[in-house]
Parts: structure tokens; sequence; C-alpha cells
């Protein structure tokens, strides 16, 4: 089950953006480990990053402050991820390089 999170202040690391591709759409979504929920996120539609500030922002009004460059994800972030990819008809792959 996935839990809906009100949009807020996010500090997030060991993230990474990822690419969702699901019939014909392709959006990109923050995933890693969110400081305020002690937990992995998966962001709704990202709207813009800054990779000089290592900041960004989402469809949802969430704004976020990354600890570190995007990489190698948390492993609650990772494990996630694997179960997420495994949904028939999703193809989904990180955009920055491990």
């Amino acid at each position: 089950m996935v839990q809906k999170i009100p949009p807020g202040k996010v500090t997030m690391s060991d993230w990474n953006i990822v690419i969702v591709e699901f019939e014909g759409h392709v959006v990109e979504k923050f995933l890693g480990y969110c400081y305020e929920l002690s937990h992995y996120r998966f962001s709704s539609q990202i709207v813009e990053y800054d990779p000089e500030s290592n900041t960004g922002k989402t469809v949802s009004g969430s704004s976020y402050v990354f600890l570190e460059r995007p990489g190698k994800l948390h492993p609650l972030a990772q494990a996630y991820l694997h179960q997420f990819s495994r949904c028939p008809g999703i193809h989904v792959r990180l955009k920055y390089e491990c």
C-alpha cells in the first residue's frame, strides 16, 4: 500500500531521479531517504530540479533539499523501486548513474 503524503518541505539523502514510463507517458520522480519520515519517499512528478543548489520542486507543491548529489539509493528506496518495477506495463530506470 502506498501512503499518500501531503506536500511539504523535504530533506532527502541517498536519492536519485526515477524515470517512469507507463502507457506512453514518461514522468520523472524523486526517490530516496526522507529525514522527515525516517523512511523512503517517492515524490509526485518533478517540476524542477536545480543541480547547482541541489533542490527541487514537485507538482504536488513539495520542496526538496538534497544532502548530496543523486546516486545510489537508500536500501529502503531500492527495495521499493524493485517492487514497483515489477508492476505490469511499467518501465523504470534511474536518471543518474550510481
